[in-house]
């Protein structure tokens, strides 16, 4: 009697522990389900996926976003286009309607195109032996805070209205990579080396202008871009309209007199003030240049993006190679959102 006491026991817990451990099989199989297969488009999938810890993007095998993180970024940003009034400039944001919600699926392909790209930044800032700390990223805030005459505390109160975050969520999210990103490009910039070919080439431009060539000839034969379809003519521009570098130049350069060379981000320019005016939309200058162009660094990150790794676990999303970006599966999708891009004017959730 007690032997058969004892195998009922025993198959108790066997029988227990089979239930358990079933259990616990369907709940990870359905969880993975809901974050790798089920479509978003049945009711709560997406609010139970966006709970969820488990990778959403990996680059060279590494989780760089959950679907938790990627929910929490879209949030901050909903928050803030909601939390701002934007009828004074003639646009709106409505996420509520059918639209509204293609356009926050937009953002969130967006989001974590960043996130990837932040990811990026960081492996190169690395390389260039380039380090930033929280402590740092956080000054950095509060020193910009401080030049237009506000503090730590109304940053603090300004993020908390802004993003719906606290600083420190606020700093690791952006301004930390912003702050990686700021110095990768000062870095980029600061190696002259990568320019040289260009430079040759604007120096040969400057010449043949000291050897008497017209203006519009050099352009034709040097500048590069829709300038020199034009002999050189960008028109009538507001001054602040103008690349930053370009700007003093156009203010201050004689009429009809050739500049000398100009470096900015997107190349080098040799400027040509046509004429100026001043009407009730401030002050304007009508320029032509000879454009020669380099590689940004936008250029150089992207193409360093292309030999990434990067796998998109998402089955709405995929991983684009040639473009170094994360795009729609589907190209129902890729069309609505041409559609929507193209037809975005006054809207503030695309355009900013």
């Amino acid at each position: 009697m007690e032997t058969i006491r004892s195998y009922w026991k025993e198959w108790r817990l066997g029988a227990w522990l089979l239930g358990a451990g079933s259990a616990v099989f369907v709940a990870a199989v359905l969880t993975l389900l809901s974050a790798y297969v089920l479509p978003t488009s049945w009711g709560g999938v997406v609010s139970f996926r966006d709970r969820l810890s488990l990778p959403a993007v990996l680059v060279s095998g590494k989780p760089v976003a959950t679907y938790s993180d990627v929910a929490e970024n879209l949030s901050g940003l909903r928050h803030f286009y909601e939390s701002q009034d934007f009828s004074s400039v003639g646009m709106r944001v409505d996420f509520s309607t059918p639209d509204g919600k293609n356009r926050l699926k937009i953002r969130e392909r967006e989001v974590m195109n960043k996130m990837v790209e932040d990811e990026a930044v960081r492996r190169l800032s690395a390389d260039a032996g380039i380090t930033i700390s929280e402590s740092e990223a956080l000054q950095s805030v509060v020193d910009g805070a401080k030049a237009n005459g506000s503090d730590e505390k109304t940053v603090r109160e300004n993020v908390r209205r802004l993003y719906g975050w606290d600083l420190p969520q606020f700093i690791r999210e952006v301004a930390i990579p912003n702050k990686y990103r700021e110095k990768l490009s000062a870095w980029y910039e600061s190696d002259t080396s990568r320019f040289a070919d260009a430079n040759t080439k604007i120096t040969a431009a400057k010449k043949m202008l000291s050897d008497g060539r017209s203006f519009s000839d050099v352009a034709n034969e040097y500048s590069d871009g829709q300038t020199a379809d034009k002999s050189g003519q960008m028109g009538w521009f507001l001054l602040d309209q103008l690349v930053r570098q370009l700007q003093d130049p156009a203010r201050t350069q004689k009429i009809g007199v050739i500049g000398d060379v100009v470096e900015s981000p997107l190349g080098f320019h040799i400027l040509l003030v046509n004429d100026r005016k001043k009407d009730n939309t401030g002050d304007q200058v009508n320029v032509s240049q000879i454009f020669v162009k380099k590689q940004t660094f936008g250029e150089w990150l992207t193409e360093r993006m292309k030999g990434m790794d990067v796998r998109v676990l998402p089955a709405e999303y995929q991983w684009n190679p040639e473009t170094a970006t994360i795009e729609f599966r589907n190209p129902v999708l890729r069309q609505i959102e041409r559609d929507i891009i193209g037809k975005s004017e006054g809207d503030a959730s695309i355009l900013f």
